[in-house]
Parts: structure tokens; C-alpha cells; sequence
């Protein structure tokens, strides 16, 4: 999925995939700095965060490989490798929650529909983790991070506190968990528009700015014009006085 990440430096740092390549660009433009391709073997899943002041991404390779790395940095390395794709990895998604960068995803088995929700922590520790057996459904599952995790999968929730097992949680109605998900992404839309809403304001505020200066400025000429103006007939009426009492 494609995502744009503001790093500590000021600057923006867009990701996503192109025809099975990784590609990122650097914004604003810099010279020697432009648009780079990081790999060549994006089949999908792609997720990148950005966690530390880095950029890192993962996805699924062409080789049913899930790929970690860091733009600028790490990687690519593979995490996770099943080239029959028996195991079926998807729903890869990376997370910066307490202090750790997670790399959620999904394996399951083809045949008998059985899922499982998996985590790994790709900068310390690269061994799989169940959070979830028997999960009920193949839909996307949806991650709220909190003091506790939300995993919210089909019409099942768990909640995690980066420790202990998972907690089970009350079992949704059906249709209840996909409302949840449906919710939870339109906040995540509507957040977004009220992003692009307050930099639109902040343009147009900027430029209405702009156009008062000019006018401020404009008017500040024509004062000045006419204070010099102004002046001119003062002496020009001074010297015509001056001319008229030496007559007389």
C-alpha cells in the first residue's frame, strides 16, 4: 500500500509499488536525491512505517517470500520463506507500538481454510509468534494500538499487551466486526481529508496573506508617490512665494 512518511528531518519520504517494483521518492526534490528502486520482486502485501526516524517496509516477493527492510538502510533480507506458498503468508502489516516494530501477518492453510494471526519483531527478534489460532474468517484483519493492542478480525477481537498471551475477547454479532473495520478506516478517510483540509486552509490563508501584503504595499507606493508629490508643490509654492515678495 502505498504511504507517505514525514521524517524528523522536514522532509517526505512517499512509498509504494509499481509493477512489482518498490519504489520511493524524496520530497521535496533534491538534486541527487530523487525517485530510487529499492526491489524488484514486489508480489504484494506491501506495508512500510516509519519508526526511529527510519523508513522500513516489508512485503511478499514473487518467491512467496516476505521481505524486510529499511530505505537507506537494512535489506532487503528475507523474514519469513515458503516457496510453495503452502503456508499462504498475506496481510502483512508493520507496526511501531511500545517502543518495538512489529511485523504483523496471516499464514493459513489453503485446503482446510484455517487461519492464524502471526507476529514477529523484525529489528530483534525474527521468531514467529500465534497470536491468534482459528481465526474466524479470512477477512483483513484491523490493529488498533493503544496500552493494549486491538486485533480485530471477522467478527472476532483479541486484545494484547505486548507480553502475555492474547486476551479473548466478547464475540461480535455477525457483521459486526466487518462495521468495526468499515469504522475504523472511514476515521483513518476522514482523518486524511481533515489533513488535506487544514493544508488547503493553511495555502489559502498563505496566500491571502500574500495578497495583502501586496495591496498593503501597493498603497504604501501610492502614499509615498504622493507624500513626495506633495513635497514637490510645497517648494514650488515656497519658491513662487519667495519670488513675489522680492517683487513687491
Amino acid at each position: 500500500m502505498e504511504c507517505i512518511h514525514s521524517l524528523p528531518d522536514g522532509t517526505k519520504l512517499a512509498v509504494w509499488e509499481e509493477r512489482n517494483r518498490l519504489m520511493t521518492l524524496a520530497l521535496p526534490f533534491r538534486r541527487g536525491a530523487g525517485m530510487a528502486v529499492l526491489a524488484g520482486d514486489v508480489l504484494k502485501d506491501l506495508t512500510s512505517v516509519l519508526f526511529q526516524g527510519s523508513v522500513y517496509y516489508a512485503y511478499h516477493s514473487l518467491e512467496h517470500r516476505v521481505i524486510f527492510g529499511a530505505a537507506g538502510g537494512e535489506g532487503p533480507t528475507a523474514v519469513l520463506s515458503d516457496p510453495s506458498d503452502e503456508r499462504h503468508y498475506s496481510a502483512l502489516q508493520l507496526l511501531g507500538w511500545k517502543g518495538e516494530l512489529y511485523l504483523f501477518f496471516r499464514s493459513g492453510n489453503r485446503e482446510g481454510k484455517v487461519w492464524e494471526l502471526r507476529v514477529m519483531r523484525p529489528l530483534s527478534d525474527r521468531e514467529a509468534r500465534v497470536l491468534w489460532e482459528a481465526v474466524p474468517g479470512p477477512a483483513e484483519p484491523v490493529y488498533a494500538a493503544g496500552d493494549r493492542l486491538v486485533l480485530l478480525a471477522g467478527g472476532g477481537i483479541r486484545t494484547w499487551d505486548g507480553t502475555n498471551p492474547p486476551e479473548q475477547g466478547e464475540l461480535l454479532r455477525y457483521g459486526t466486526g466487518q462495521k468495526a473495520r468499515d469504522a475504523i478506516l472511514k476515521l483513518e478517510a476522514e482523518n486524511r481529508q481533515y489533513r488535506l483540509r487544514e493544508k488547503a486552509l493553511l495555502k489559502e490563508r498563505e496566500k491571502l496573506i500574500k495578497e495583502q501584503e501586496a495591496q498593503i504595499g501597493a498603497v504604501r507606493k501610492q502614499y509615498d508617490e504622493l507624500a513626495a508629490y506633495a513635497g514637490e508643490l510645497q517648494q514650488e509654492g515656497k519658491r513662487w512665494r519667495e519670488k513675489y515678495y522680492k517683487k513687491h
